[in-house]
C-alpha cells in the first residue's frame, strides 16, 4: 500500500508540474487567438473576400477549396501589411495632417477621432508608460471586493476640490479590455506591485501573483491622505 500511495503522489506531482508547464502556453495561445479572431473578423476576412471577388472576376473559373481557405487569407494579410507600410510613408506628413483636418471637421466623428488621436499620441511619446507606473487597489464591482487598476490621469472635483483619479481596471485574461473608473484618491490604496507583476497576475487569473499585497490600509497610509 505504501508503494502504491507513493506512486500516486509521484503521479499527482507530475500532473501538477505538467499543468504549470502547459498553463502559460495555453493562456498565451488564448490571448493570441483573441487578437487574431478580432483582426480576422475586422480586417482579414473582408480583405480575403475582396481578393476572391477580384480573382473570380478576372479569371471566371472554379477555384479549389484551398484557395479560399488558405491562399486568400495569406494574400489578405500581405495586402494589409503593404497598405500599412504605404500609410506609414505618409505619417506626420502633409497628407496625414490634411486627413486629420478633414475628419476633425465632421460633427460627431470629431469627438471620437480626437480622443483616439490623444491616446495614440500618448503611447507614441511613452507618456502612458510613466502614467501607468502607479498601481492601485480600488473597490470594484462593489464594496468589500478590490481589484488592481492603473492610474492614467487625475482631475479635480469642482465642488469640493478633491483629487479624482482616472483608473483603468483591466479584465482577465485579456487586459486590453476593461473599465475606466473615476475614483476619489482617498478611496484607493497604492499597490506595491509594479506594472509587469500586475499584468501577469491579471492575465494568469491570479495564478502568478507576488507573495505580498497591500490589501488593507494602515494608519500611516491614512495619515498621508487627510481626506480620509
Amino acid at each position: 500500500m505504501s508503494s502504491l500511495r507513493q506512486s500516486l503522489i509521484i503521479l499527482r506531482n507530475r500532473v501538477v508540474s505538467g499543468l504549470f508547464v502547459a498553463l502559460p502556453l495555453v493562456i498565451t495561445a488564448m490571448v493570441i487567438k483573441w487578437i487574431y479572431d478580432m483582426l480576422a473578423s475586422m480586417l482579414i476576412e473582408p480583405m480575403a473576400r475582396l481578393v476572391l471577388n477580384w480573382w473570380t472576376k478576372s479569371k471566371p473559373v472554379d477555384l479549389p477549396d484551398w484557395v479560399a481557405s488558405f491562399l486568400a487569407p495569406i494574400v489578405a494579410i500581405i495586402s494589409i501589411l503593404a497598405i500599412l507600410f504605404m500609410l506609414g510613408m505618409f505619417f506626420r506628413s502633409r497628407v496625414h495632417r490634411l486627413v486629420d483636418w478633414i475628419v476633425l471637421q465632421v460633427p460627431g466623428v470629431r469627438t471620437i477621432y480626437s480622443s483616439v488621436l490623444k491616446v495614440i499620441d500618448a503611447f507614441q511619446r511613452n507618456q502612458s508608460k510613466q502614467q501607468f507606473q502607479r498601481v492601485v487597489l480600488v473597490e470594484f464591482p462593489h464594496p468589500g471586493m478590490k481589484v488592481p487598476g492603473f492610474v492614467t490621469s487625475t482631475c479635480t472635483d469642482r465642488l469640493t476640490g478633491e483629487t479624482i483619479l482616472c483608473v483603468y481596471v483591466p479584465t482577465t485574461p485579456v487586459p486590453t479590455s476593461g473599465y475606466m473608473l473615476l475614483v476619489p484618491e482617498r478611496s484607493v490604496l497604492d499597490l506595491s506591485w509594479d506594472v509587469q507583476e500586475t499584468i501577469q497576475a491579471i492575465v494568469s487569473g491570479g495564478i502568478t501573483v507576488p507573495q505580498y499585497v497591500d490589501y488593507h490600509s494602515s494608519p500611516l497610509a491614512g495619515a498621508n491622505h487627510p481626506l480620509n
